[in-house]
């Protein structure tokens, strides 16, 4: 599968969301390419210290994405893309080749609208010729409890009628330590709070590419 995490603003976790979902993969014995385009390349440095069996992170300039995809994407199980927290023309390359686009989001109206502009572009991608991507939007950085501002953010996601994983990401040390560490928090803990959230939302990923796949081949 191929999966992009899109995001228009920096510090949603769209970089720890990737690195966590491509550890887990890796733990299942797949083989995992990495295309890290996020100017900070926090991903790809993060690679370098897990070290993991069949895990290959690769921080591109936009102009190599094309040439990189094609070139590598035959030789594994899946496909992550760490996109740039910014619009650009390679967000739209990496979407209209995805299977899945995951949109992370901090439960805050800023988010929320800059998450709209992801879900209008990926409807652009669509209208333009792209087949089956999907999207959905995942909370992250949630406090523990609820409290008015995600009580807002769920009626402004039904408002909006934006899909979203049932699994939502808290605000979790484990996610921050990762990267000091190299260890996912499905290696790191693996029964924690973290590593359940992230278990949780690979088998949403899964079902609905699964899905997906179902429905192509019905057509």
């Amino acid at each position: 599968m191929i999966v992009s995490f899109a995001s228009s603003k920096g510090g949603v976790g769209k970089s720890t969301t990737c690195a966590a979902i491509a550890a887990k993969l890796t733990q299942n014995g797949e083989r995992v390419l990495v295309l890290d385009l996020d100017l900070n390349q926090t991903v790809a440095r993060w690679a370098k210290k897990a070290n993991l069996p069949g895990l290959e992170a690769l921080a591109l300039a936009p102009e190599d994405f094309t040439r990189v995809f094609r070139e590598k994407v035959g030789g594994f199980d899946h496909v992550l893309i760490d996109l740039a927290g910014t619009r650009e023309a390679t967000l739209l390359k990496a979407m209209a080749r995805s299977d899945l686009v995951i949109i992370p989001a901090q439960a805050s109206e800023p988010d929320l609208c800059e998450a709209l502009v992801i879900i209008d572009d990926i409807r652009d991608v669509v209208e333009a010729g792209a087949k089956g991507v999907q999207y959905r939007l995942l909370l992250t950085k949630l406090f523990p409890l609820p409290t008015r501002v995600t009580m807002f953010a769920h009626r402004e996601i039904a408002r909006h009628k934006m899909l979203r994983f049932a699994t939502g990401l808290v605000e979790r040390a484990q996610y921050r330590e990762m990267f000091l560490t190299g260890k996912a928090p499905t290696l790191a803990e693996p029964n924690g709070k973290a590593a359940r959230e992230i278990i949780a939302l690979c088998d949403e990923i899964e079902a609905i590419v699964s899905d997906k796949t179902s429905a192509g081949r019905a057509a």
